[in-house]
């Protein structure tokens, strides 16, 4: 054996051991950071009904009274409304009508690994080694709470809070300065980078008051919260520290008893995470009569104002989504051969049965009157207990539709002026 024969069987070995963990890398993250497709969802998966029922000048249109929060604002005499207007100044106010409807604004993803983006098409927003990392995130089993030394039967998940003010970005109406002041979509809330987040001792001392509900009586009333949605209700706004059939708000952080269910446990997760934006002052009220001429700081969790909608894994319109945008287009029954991973076949969307394509089970929700959005703390037994999909790395992705009042101008200025 010569020279050239000896080089040439070390180098194959270095280039052999060297592909080996690359390719185990990729596949690694390939599967703790889906691609939600978000993007083509747009049209066939977001639940575009959920805008309705419209108020207007105080009457209810295109729809009956149970979708609108019991908090709204429908101004004055026939829900008018003025904002603005200086005698200093010398400016006349704007004279308008009340209206209230329902719209699309924030995207949050619960991942279990950190800084995975599934909203982004699964890259990572932190391109550095997290192995070992005390934020690394899972589902069910004993994981502790970041630098606690205690360990419990709980899940954590990372949250990522993105505005996205859909109907303002895709031009679909021009209502002046009627939403909630987003323009685009950006980047928030992070819980990645909140220290508080993955220790407990930290939320206490940034939410003393969680020593008030963070026991049996807090249960109490989230036990009251979720008999009463249960039955048709809405979330009880004075009952600010429970999320109803979910769990408590307190302490704010990613870890909670949620156990195996990783459905229960990231809608928690994405509720403290809205909890968390308003104590910190990122959020704000959209909803009631003192908002009508502009959104509102409030440090407490308005829950009425928002009902939310899975899209990923599976979307809650009951509908075939759209597939990632590096997923196969074409369906099984089509000729495709392998099904995207949130595909769910028409025929079982609306019966509540197992749909087997290419012998992949896939259970699809029943159909609960054409509603594809739920209450915050409403149980998941009835609107997505069956989205939790093997295979997708436990990251779930959800829209947060949002209720917005406001005065829309007839007199004087355009929109309201703050």
């Amino acid at each position: 054996m010569n020279l050239r024969q000896i080089l040439a069987i070390v180098v194959t070995g270095l280039t052999l051991s060297c592909a080996t963990p690359a390719l185990a890398s990729g596949a690694q993250i390939a599967t703790m950071c889906p691609d939600a497709g978000v993007f083509n969802e747009l049209i066939g998966g977001v639940c575009w009904s959920a805008i309705f029922p419209l108020r207007v000048a105080g009457m209810t249109w295109f729809g009956g009274n149970s979708g609108v929060p019991n908090g709204t604002g429908d101004g004055g005499f026939l829900g008018s409304c003025e904002c603005g207007g200086s005698l200093k100044n010398m400016t006349l106010p704007t004279i308008g009508i009340s209206i209230g409807y329902w719209q699309p604004t924030m995207l949050i993803e619960a991942v279990s690994h950190p800084f995975c983006s599934p909203v982004l098409g699964g890259v990572s927003l932190q391109p550095s080694s997290t192995s070992g990392s005390e934020w690394t995130g899972s589902w069910g089993g004993n994981v502790g709470t970041g630098t606690s030394t205690s360990v419990h039967n709980s899940t954590f998940f990372n949250v990522q809070l993105w505005t996205f003010p859909l109907i303002t970005m895709m031009q679909l109406a021009n209502i002046p300065d009627c939403n909630t002041g987003y323009h685009g979509m950006n980047l928030m809330l992070m819980s990645e980078v909140l220290p508080t987040w993955n220790n407990d001792l930290l939320s206490f001392l940034a939410s003393p008051e969680e020593l008030l509900y963070d026991n049996p009586i807090g249960l109490a009333g989230a036990t009251e919260e979720c008999a009463q949605e249960s039955l048709g209700a809405q979330p009880i706004d004075q009952e600010y520290w429970t999320a109803g059939c979910w769990g408590l708000l307190y302490p704010m952080v990613g870890s909670n008893l949620g156990g195996n269910d990783p459905i229960q446990a990231t809608n928690l997760d994405v509720a403290r995470m809205l909890a968390m934006g308003f104590r910190l002052g990122f959020l704000e009220r959209t909803m009631g009569k003192s908002v009508m001429c502009g959104p509102r700081r409030s440090y407490v969790l308005p829950k009425q104002q928002f009902r939310f909608q899975i899209l990923f894994p599976n979307d809650e319109t009951n509908q075939e989504p759209n597939t990632p945008a590096n997923a196969q287009t074409q369906a099984p029954q089509q000729g495709g051969s392998i099904p995207p991973a949130n595909y769910v076949t028409p025929a079982a969307s609306n019966q509540g049965t197992v749909a087997q394509t290419n012998g992949v089970n896939i259970q699809a929700p029943p159909t609960q009157s054409g509603e594809c959005t739920h209450w915050l703390g409403q149980t998941p037994f009835q609107w997505g207990e069956w989205d939790s999909l093997p295979g997708t790395g436990a990251n779930y992705v959800y829209l947060v539709w949002q209720w917005t009042n406001c005065c829309l101008g007839i007199i004087g200025n355009i929109g309201p002026t703050g």
